[in-house]
């Protein structure tokens, strides 16, 4: 019998508060084999009146389906109806809902409030120099019953919103970290049950977040320096009668027991300090172009964690342990006489004495000033990155006392991965947890020492991502955000949003490289292209690439423009130049083990591996633009990228394949060369044989840097060496994956020797999700779980016939359903969802299996 589940508006189930045309997903059950769906119905109405009837549309697509009705009307709750037919004659239906936010500018009547608080300005790496968060009260009557509300709100800032008292919901750090001056987000609350006839009051309390930060203060014109608030709440009553209590000039503001707030460093709260009496607001005209209503879920807690254990460090320091690097927080029963000062200081890592270890230099600390009232304390306007607090000012510790609570946009869980080999179990969970520490709002490359949304961590590290957790929604909304940061002239900043912090940085070290203005960096800057593609490639998701066409486009003609405009190296011949991306700043190779030096960066070997980073990325983002394009049907675009690629190609394997070596010395190029296929077919051998002589002279251990690395396994395997991808997976000296795996990480290091031989920790990350980009190769070549060309459509399984391990295990939530493998020496057993089939090879022989759970001995 054919049933229907998991039907999804914008990958969400029923979604309140959406803004633009969604789009439709479901996923289809049957216990008959080899099932297939023949055709979708959608039918979506308001009422009586139908907005969008699709007909029976002839197609095995079950995801990514876009509404194409009539414009859709603010505040208005739809219901969708799905019908499927499949493959046996059978049917089936199922219903959901969606609800509208605002659509239009014109639908806000609020009007902004601005707090009129004079504000310090803050030391920017001084502790505690931050301004005091600020509430903004709003008090009303409600002259009836209430039967439907809603609340829409944001703010400048982080805002935790409250009615009569109550939090609205769990979530955290709204409005969520954007390019602030193209995207603002607002959220829309279901707020029916706390009203009450008679006298209300809506707080909204504001720390400064990323916008009023100094390390995350946006790049934008008209930056405007206080906190401000816009809310809209919605009440219709018993009666038929509807109020609108807005931000205006009846909104006030006040500052209360968060003295300073930042969302880097941590916050002071002095519970002394009740909230001063409300002061009259500014009524600032900043508009409602800006205004997107939220499209992904928010930040919520993931579950919560005990203590271990709570000891004295040699030096006498009380440290509680929780035994897992998290980002988030930790709430911890206070009961201490007033006046009291209580401190808690996060970080990731003991020294090798077990002694406190600041490992990102700045602190990470909150401070508690008592009232004498024994109460539960969290944090407001901050995360933290750690698995330790070290704790001063309580004389009295109780494990039960304290609980941390780890952060993260939550997301829906979609793959496992299990086998033999404990280590590398470890690794996996190592993985999950950088992953979710590292997607708060945005993906950040830590939760500690930057929090910025690099574009190089996840360009590297899609693949993994979307294998683990569905970060469609995710990682879409952070495209819309890399799209409003674009350039007018193509250039993609290293950070998404991006900071002055890192305007700074890039206009800096820019001058290094004789750059006068921002430029666009290889492998870090290609996200635009190389993310959406990796996401049709895992998902089959075609709305992406049409969604962000003009932004990878842009990117691509970037690329050709510059190579074209700008003479690189001397004595190239023009004629060759002129398709090589080689000049401007790049990170090259950033994080090259040998080449790593005490102090900072070592800005000579960007220099030197850019010389092949650049060009080699950039070529890559061209071809793959060619195969979007042609995914598209945008023939012209097609045929444009695909032959520029070619000249682009042939441009490097003159200028650096002439001979059997390339002119660089390091491993990275030749895995580059092979990856992205540039090696001549006359060098092939002679290459592959460098890079083995390499990677042997180096005692079997990678010396691979940022963006190489993620490839190094696959080039291996693609060269006829698979023993050894295997052994550099099962490397236990440094730099290796599972060194760090042996020295007891909870998460993936920034820096593969972070801790060194004697347990002595160094100023690094300890939680860089980046080089946890070997999950996608552990998932294909140790499980054999690998994608078609669009997704799951088709895929294979080819579990290895050489493998060290005894079993292994894998699944991933498909947009069809559950695909699972499992084998070991008894044999294979491969589950195939509905609307799929696959291509599996056991033992020599391969077999061709459509839907349901298939043995193989």
């Amino acid at each position: 019998m054919l049933s229907l589940d998991r039907l999804a508006t914008g990958r969400a189930d029923a979604p309140l508060g959406i803004d633009r045309a969604p789009d439709f997903s479901w996923v289809l059950h049957c216990r008959t084999p080899n099932t297939l769906q023949v055709s979708y119905r959608i039918t979506v109405t308001d009422g009586d009146q139908v907005a969008w009837d699709s007909g029976e549309v002839a197609s095995r697509q079950q995801a990514f389906v876009r509404y194409e009705g009539a414009p859709l009307r603010s505040r208005t709750r739809y219901q969708w109806t799905l019908s499927v037919r499949d493959s046996h004659g059978q049917k089936a239906s199922a219903h959901s809902s969606f609800e509208t936010a605002l659509m239009h500018p014109g639908d806000w009547v609020a009007a902004w409030a601005e707090s009129s608080i004079e504000r310090a300005v803050p030391e920017a790496w001084a502790w505690g120099t931050q301004p005091p968060a600020v509430l903004f009260s709003r008090d009303f009557d409600v002259p009836g019953d209430v039967v439907h509300a809603r609340l829409y709100a944001t703010a400048y800032g982080t805002y935790l919103p409250q009615l009569n008292g109550e939090r609205l919901d769990d979530r955290e750090f709204a409005p969520e970290h954007t390019a602030y001056g193209s995207i603002l987000y607002y959220q829309t609350y279901d707020v029916t049950r706390l009203l009450r006839r008679g006298g209300n009051q809506l707080t909204l309390y504001v720390g400064d977040g990323w916008y009023l930060c100094p390390h995350g203060r946006p790049v934008m014109q008209d930056y405007h320096g206080a906190p401000a608030v816009l809310f809209q709440l919605e009440i219709h009553l018993a009666n038929g009668t509807s109020v609108i209590v807005a931000s205006g000039e009846d909104t006030g503001c006040a500052t209360g027991p968060v003295l300073s707030s930042d969302i880097f460093r941590g916050e002071l709260f002095d519970a002394r300090q009740p909230f001063g009496t409300p002061q009259p607001v500014r009524l600032p005209d900043y508009g409602y172009a800006q205004l997107a209503a939220q499209p992904m879920a928010p930040v919520r807690p993931f579950g919560s964690l005990a203590v271990q254990q709570i000891y004295v460090s040699p030096r006498g320091e009380v440290i509680v342990d929780f035994g897992q690097i998290i980002a988030g927080k930790a709430r911890i029963r206070i009961d201490v006489p007033r006046d009291t000062e209580v401190t808690f200081e996060y970080f990731e890592v003991t020294d090798e004495h077990g002694n406190y270890f600041n490992s990102m230099i700045a602190d990470q600390k909150d401070v508690y000033v008592s009232d004498g009232v024994a109460r539960d304390y969290e944090t407001r306007f901050s995360f933290h990155g750690f698995r330790y607090i070290r704790v001063t000012g309580l004389n009295q510790l109780r494990e039960r006392d304290f609980v941390a609570i780890p952060l993260t946009t939550e997301k829906a869980d979609a793959g496992s991965f299990s086998c033999s080999d404990g280590r590398l179990n470890r690794l996996y969970e190592n993985i999950r947890w950088s992953q979710r520490n590292n997607m708060m709002s945005v993906p950040t490359d830590c939760p500690t020492r930057e929090k910025a949304g690099f574009t190089g961590d996840i360009q590297i590290y899609a693949a993994t991502a979307l294998l683990n957790e569905d970060v469609t929604p995710f990682l879409d909304s952070w495209l819309r955000n890399l799209a409003a940061a674009q350039a007018d002239d193509g250039v993609v900043p290293m950070t998404v949003p991006f900071t002055t912090l890192y305007e700074r940085l890039s206009l800096g070290v820019g001058k290094e490289f004789g750059d006068t203005q921002i430029t666009g960096i290889a492998g870090w800057s290609d996200a635009a292209v190389m993310v959406p593609h990796t996401m049709h490639r895992l998902t089959g998701n075609r709305l992406v690439l049409n969604d962000h066409y003009d932004t990878m486009k842009r990117w691509a003609d970037y690329v050709i423009r510059t190579a074209r405009e700008r003479r690189g190296a001397a004595g190239l011949d023009p004629a060759i130049d002129q398709y090589l991306w080689n000049t401007g700043f790049h990170f090259g190779e950033w994080l090259i083990p040998s080449q790593e030096q005490p102090g900072g960066p070592n800005w000579q070997i960007p220099k030197i591996s850019a010389a092949y980073v650049a060009p080699f990325f950039g070529y890559l983002s061209v071809r793959l633009m060619g195969e979007v394009a042609q995914t598209l049907d945008r023939q012209a675009d097609a045929a444009h990228y695909r032959g520029h690629a070619a000249r682009m190609k042939d441009a490097i394997q003159r200028a650096f394949m002439a001979n059997d070596e390339l002119p660089w010395q390091l491993m990275g190029a030749y895995v580059l060369a092979f990856a992205f296929d540039l090696v001549p077919p006359e060098h092939t051998t002679r290459y592959a044989t460098k890079l083995v002589d390499l990677l042997e002279a180096n005692g079997g251990c990678l010396d691979t840097g940022f963006v190489a690395t993620p490839y190094f396994l696959d080039v291996l395997t693609k060269i006829g060496r698979r023993d050894l991808a295997y052994e550099l997976l099962w490397q236990a000296k440094a730099p290796s994956w599972l060194y760090a795996v042996d020295k007891g990480a909870t998460a993936i290091w920034e820096s593969w020797k972070a801790i060194d031989e004697h347990g002595a920790p160094k100023l690094t990350s300890f939680d860089h999700y980046a080089f946890g980009c070997v999950g996608d190769w552990m998932f294909r070549n140790l499980a054999g779980l690998r994608s078609g060309e669009a997704g799951f459509d088709h895929f294979q399984v080819v579990p290895p016939d050489d493998s060290p391990l005894a079993w292994c295990r894998a699944r991933h939530e498909t947009v069809h359903g559950t695909v699972s493998v499992g084998w070991d020496a008894k044999g294979l057993e491969v589950e195939v969802p509905v609307n799929t089939t696959a291509s599996v090879t056991w033992r020599g022989r391969t077999h061709s299996v459509g839907s349901g759970r298939h043995q193989f001995s």
